[in-house]
This record gives C-alpha cells, sequence and structure tokens, in this order.
C-alpha cells in the first residue's frame, strides 16, 4: 500500500514539473523586449492617488526597518502600470504575461537602455470591503499583505532597490498592485 502512495506522489510531482517547464525547456524562449502589449498600454493609468499610496506606505515599511526610500521612476512606473492594465484586461495574474513577457522585459521595453536590477510584488484583492476603502488604507492593506510573504517582504527590505514605479488597474471590485523595484 505505502510504495502504490508513493508510485503516485512521484507520478503526480513528475508531471506537475513537466508541466512547469513547458513545451520548449529545451530552447530558449524569444520573449518581446520591444513593445508592451497594445491594448493594456493605451489603457494604463500612468499615475494615480492609490499608485503614491502605495509607494509612500511602502517607503513607511522601509523607514520601519532603517532602510532607504524608493524615489519614483516613471520607466518603472510605465513598466507596472502596463501589467496591472494587462492582467485586469486579459484576466490573468502572475509575473509573466501570456507571451512570457516578464518584469525586466517590461521594463526593457519601455527603456531599452535600462541596465539595472528588477524586482516585482504583485497583490490583488477583491471585495466591496477593498473598493471602498481610502487610497491610504488600501496602500497599507497591499503593504501589509506583502509584509507577510517572504518573497515580497524581500523584495521591500532590499536595501540596494532605490527606485520604483506602482501601477493600478481596477476592474469592478478587484483592484490589482504591481511595485516594481529597481537598483544597481
Amino acid at each position: 500500500m505505502r510504495s502504490i502512495a508513493a508510485t503516485a506522489c512521484f507520478l503526480f510531482l513528475s508531471v506537475a514539473l513537466a508541466a512547469c517547464a513547458g513545451p520548449a525547456a529545451d530552447k530558449p524562449l524569444a520573449v518581446n523586449i520591444k513593445s508592451l502589449p497594445a491594448g493594456a498600454s493605451s489603457a494604463a493609468q500612468a499615475d494615480s492617488p492609490l499608485s503614491r499610496a502605495v509607494l509612500k506606505s511602502v517607503n513607511a515599511f522601509r523607514a520601519g526597518k532603517g532602510i532607504g526610500t524608493l524615489s519614483a521612476d516613471a520607466t518603472l512606473q510605465r513598466a507596472a502600470a502596463v501589467h496591472a492594465a494587462d492582467m485586469a484586461m486579459r484576466d490573468y495574474f502572475g509575473h509573466h504575461n501570456p507571451e512570457g513577457q516578464g518584469p525586466r522585459e517590461r521594463v526593457l521595453a519601455v527603456n531599452p537602455e535600462f541596465k539595472g536590477r528588477v524586482a516585482e510584488n504583485l497583490q490583488m484583492v477583491e471585495g466591496p470591503s477593498y473598493a471602498a476603502m481610502s487610497d491610504d488604507a488600501l496602500a497599507k492593506v497591499l503593504t501589509d499583505k506583502w509584509a507577510q510573504s517572504p518573497m515580497h517582504r524581500k523584495n521591500m527590505q532590499l536595501p540596494d532597490m532605490t527606485q520604483s514605479g506602482v501601477g493600478i488597474a481596477r476592474s469592478g471590485e478587484k483592484i490589482i498592485a504591481v511595485q516594481v523595484f529597481s537598483g544597481p
């Protein structure tokens, strides 16, 4: 009985890992670094009170840890805003869009001369209570949720990350936040 369970577990893990690898695991994926998704690019909100509140909240979190503040960066802001809009428009959630474009590729699509490191935090909340919150209260909720996740918290605490852009998209009661970080 135990060997059947172990075999089933092994088969499940093998299939799961194979699915993660994707069909072209042996070939590098050619990802677009020349442009951002057109529909999302035109729909993206360049700046919003909530995006400013999120940056302020994350900076308060960093200050509490003795880490310097992040300054707003237009390239990172554009990359974050388009990704948030794209996820809302095409109804997906992840660091890579359906074409495989990730945070670094999005930043390079905005500024081909970009040379720094890139990290990204994503968060989606949904419901009438979130939709009714003030920007400052919602920014605090988003920051707290990131702080509870080891990888997101790590991104917020990286002392060499000095710049950021925050993109926000709303779809009904769903709110999607993207924060892109950069440093040398």
